[in-house]
């Protein structure tokens, strides 16, 4: 695919910006990868390293559901795939050794036989299912290491910086790691960062019912995959700042922006608080250089696409007079509502839940008055109620460790636009 496929509009919430003054404005960027053509149907092949913890918590349910969706995982590969399977426990066991996907009927025999016993290896079984994958690593495919547990990592290494290094470490070797926690018992300031670091996704399975769904969306994501090393480059002009970036991504060691991969078809909204000088009605003024620089799948380098960003300046009363595009207003308010959930885990982890919940209901008064301002808007009304559950459930001191966990995944899905459902 060429570049010029990739659609990047930047909208500020009116066409024009008021005269006369210095003004903080909100840009959103919207990166939209096309839909999957005839001519590119055909997926990437992948080559997909499963680790899964059998430890003795995973027992009954968890780990009925977990071969579950590792059966199901079987059935969607196809016979040019490559699939390993490495369980673990305190011991760490390579059952199934990575291969192409063609006794679909034998796998799922193996993962039927999985049961529930011992301790946490977590960081073992993980370096062994990343070296299942990069064994076979191919550049034409999606190369991905798929981290499953409900526990904390207790034995071997358990250094939360030494494994997320390790998880960035492969990435830049080719092989990227997504983490599914389930539950309420396992280490999402380890999960979280290892999936960030390694350039997945990080997946929480709040009832192990749930597996099944997450297991299909992961997957989805990868056969729909089209581009990855996907990054934003700024350039204000002279005298414009850029003040934020809601989304909070973390930044390469060249100053640009990391974006999650993009999938066809599925838009990607960043928005950037800017500040602005101040200018004269009828003046127009290239306030921001965008670079977005990504690797297309069918591709075998890097491409590039630059965009400019110009506005014009009005009166007030001109501009106040124009339509505001509820697109920009959107994307913001659900921005903030993922920063206040953050805001709210940090408070939570300092024991001042007063001050947490009074984050979060700030949050959903917020959003509320903008959902009343507007026609039905049910992914805003949808945050606004789990807003509204999540300050709720701060008054239950039992609920804690579960009202962390979906106010850290519900933050980092908004801010990099992935679903689950």
């Amino acid at each position: 695919m060429t570049q010029e496929q990739l659609k990047v509009e930047v909208l500020t919430e009116r066409a024009r910006l008021a005269a006369g003054h210095e003004q903080t404005v909100d840009v959103l960027v919207r990166i939209t990868p096309p839909a999957l053509s005839r001519e590119f149907s055909a997926r990437r092949k992948l080559n997909l390293g499963v680790v899964l913890d059998r430890s003795g918590s995973m027992q009954g349910a968890k780990m009925e559901r977990a071969r579950e969706a590792a059966s199901y995982c079987v059935e969607q590969l196809l016979p040019a795939d490559r699939l390993s399977l490495v369980i673990f426990d305190d011991r760490v066991e390579v059952l199934i050794p990575s291969s192409f996907v063609e006794d679909k009927a034998g796998l799922k025999r193996l993962i039927a036989g999985v049961g529930a016993r011992g301790s946490t290896a977590l960081h073992e079984a993980w370096v062994r299912g990343g070296m299942q994958v990069s064994e076979h690593i191919d550049t034409a495919a999606v190369n991905r290491v798929l981290l499953i547990t409900d526990g904390l990592a207790n034995v071997g290494e358990t250094n939360t910086d030494a494994l997320v290094s390790q998880a960035k470490g492969l990435f830049e070797r080719g092989v990227s790691t997504s983490t599914v926690g389930i539950g309420e018992d396992f280490n999402e300031d380890l999960l979280i960062p290892m999936a960030r670091a390694g350039g997945g996704n990080a997946w929480h399975v709040a009832e192990a019912a749930d597996m099944q769904r997450i297991f299909s969306v992961e997957l989805e994501g990868l056969l729909a995959q089209f581009a990855h090393d996907v990054s934003l480059g700024l350039v204000p002009s002279d005298g414009v700042r850029v003040t934020d970036v809601l989304n909070d991504f973390e930044l390469t060691e060249t100053g640009r922006y990391r974006l999650p991969d993009l999938q066809a078809g599925s838009p990607l909204d960043v928005v950037l608080r800017l500040h602005l000088p101040a200018r004269a009605a009828g003046d127009r003024m290239r306030i921001l250089d965008l670079r977005v620089g990504y690797t297309p799948r069918e591709a075998r380098g890097a491409e590039v696409l630059k965009q400019a960003f110009e506005v014009e300046f009005a009166g007030e009363r001109e501009v106040e007079a124009l339509p505001a595009d509820d697109e920009v207003t959107r994307a913001v308010r659900l921005l903030m509502n993922a920063r206040a959930r953050r805001e709210a885990v940090a408070y939570m982890d300092r024991g001042d839940y007063a001050a947490s919940a009074n984050v979060l209901n700030n949050a959903y008064v917020a959003t509320e008055a903008y959902c009343a301002a507007r026609p039905y808007d049910a992914e805003a009304a949808d945050d606004s109620a789990e807003l509204l559950r999540a300050t709720g459930s701060l008054r239950d001191r039992g609920q804690d460790k579960m009202s962390r966990k979906l106010l850290e995944y519900a933050s980092l899905l908004r801010r990099t636009g992935r679903k689950t459902k």
